[in-house]
């Protein structure tokens, strides 16, 4: 069964992405984000997901594009998002790190089409397509 997730794009008022810092797995840095689950919509997903692994409280903003892995039947939807407020954040099995990060200086390691999310949403660009 093909596996959908939603991504945010967040950026601060310095123009610095939101990554978070994966403690499973190759343990690699991203934007938050997640799998959705039965019955949500995207948007729901994307502030769930956000406020779960960052604390962050958002409003889902445009979608960037859709970024598909057909070998695992994986395809994400990648969004901006807008910080409403914020809950206390603690790291825990999911999650060990979280920051703002301008983008020359971005975290690593990251993925391939993490990576290119990323710089998709630092060059401004909506309606993307890419297969990886």
């Amino acid at each position: 069964m093909p596996t959908v997730g939603v991504f945010a794009a967040i950026f601060d008022e310095h123009r610095r992405l939101l990554c978070v810092k994966q403690n499973y797995g190759a343990c690699q840095w991203t934007t938050p984000g997640g799998a959705i689950e039965a019955g949500e919509s995207p948007a729901v997903a994307l502030e769930r997901e956000v406020r779960e692994e960052s604390g962050y409280l958002v409003q889902t903003g445009h979608l960037i594009g859709v970024y598909a892995k057909p070998f695992n039947d994986d395809i994400v939807l990648f969004f901006t998002a807008h910080v409403l407020g914020q809950e206390a954040w603690q790291p825990d099995d999911e999650i060990s790190e979280l920051g703002f990060f301008a983008h020359d200086q971005l975290p690593t390691p990251m993925s391939l089409p993490g990576r290119t999310r990323i710089q998709d949403a630092f060059d401004g660009r909506t309606s993307i397509y890419r297969v990886f």
